[in-house]
């Protein structure tokens, strides 16, 4: 089944959070979300299937932090392959558990936490990380990624745009050197005013991911799902493919995240009403319970057609 054919068919559902449902399972596991689909694969297995269960169409792969880069913190740079593996096979397993209908799983790619933009505006010379660096980090994840039998990328929660380009650029090479077709969905996160952390509007990182011939582009993370609407309109007004919108359960709170199912549910339904989205789900502090009530309220609605 393809992709890009489902979307211009229904709105498509997405995932909930990973690591906050992850945090509350109390694993003693040092923070690194990554390493646990090969230290604790049936944990992140159970949280997958929770989703699928729920009504996700598309998975995404516990492997956001799974490059070098990031895992040089935690000793295990050396990992990459075996981490974004294990993390395709726990989300694969979840997914092929739904017979009676094709659940997709894609492969997530975060942000890293160093900013190309900010390390080439400081140029400090301790700081060795490059944009061919950064792309060579990603290229080993992504290599990993489609050998683990990912169905796609996701390079997602993007605030900047350098970074961004590292990453998709080298799913680029992967897919030209593998003789791969594999489809890439590509998100970015808002600060408050719509713009990306290094200060990208909207129609910038739109213009960079149209580039790369993404199946969808769209908005995560950010703040609460209310507030996402204006900006989610304005990709929706430009965008040539589908547009995605998975935002956080409101901003987080000393008790958690504020906004409940029918809350997150009630926002992306106006959006859907207004005819400006494709693929619906949730980011930090959303639950199987949201994507449960997401996956009710989205089949009242037909997908933005673009």
């Amino acid at each position: 089944m393809n992709l890009t054919d489902e979307l211009h068919k229904r709105i498509l559902i997405l995932d909930g959070a990973m690591g906050t449902e992850i945090q509350k399972l109390g694993l003693d596991y040092d923070g690194n979300n990554d390493a646990l689909p090969l230290t604790n694969p049936e944990v992140i297995y159970g949280i997958h299937k929770a989703y699928t269960d729920a009504g996700a169409d598309i998975l995404c792969t516990c492997s956001f932090s799974a490059n070098a880069v990031s895992q040089e913190a935690y000793g295990l740079a050396d990992k990459v392959r075996e981490l974004n593996i294990a993390a395709v096979r726990a989300a694969r397993k979840a997914a092929d558990s739904q017979t009676e209908r094709k659940v997709w799983v894609m492969g997530s790619m975060g942000p890293t936490a160093k900013s190309l933009t900010i390390i080439e505006l400081m140029m400090d010379p301790a700081e060795t990380l490059d944009f061919d660096g950064l792309k060579k980090a990603y290229k080993a994840q992504a290599e990993a990624l489609a050998e683990g039998g990912a169905d796609g990328f996701l390079v997602e929660t993007i605030t900047d745009l350098r970074n961004a380009e590292a990453a998709l650029q080298a799913i680029q090479e992967v897919q030209k050197e593998k003789g791969l077709e594999m489809p890439i969905m590509i998100s970015a996160s808002l600060m408050n005013g719509g713009c990306l952390m290094t200060g990208s509007t909207i129609q910038e990182f739109i213009a960079m991911a149209e580039q790369y011939n993404p199946v969808s582009i769209g908005l995560n993370c950010s703040f609460g799902a209310k507030e996402m609407k204006e900006y989610v309109r304005e990709i929706a007004s430009s965008a040539k493919c589908a547009v995605s919108v998975y935002p956080n359960a409101g901003l987080p709170t000393a008790h958690g995240y504020d906004e409940t199912p029918c809350d997150t549910a009630d926002a992306l339904s106006e959006m859907a009403a207004d005819g400006l989205i494709n693929i619906a789900g949730g980011c930090c502090g959303t639950t199987p319970e949201h994507i449960r009530e997401l996956a009710a309220r989205m089949k009242d609605f037909p997908p933005r057609q673009f």
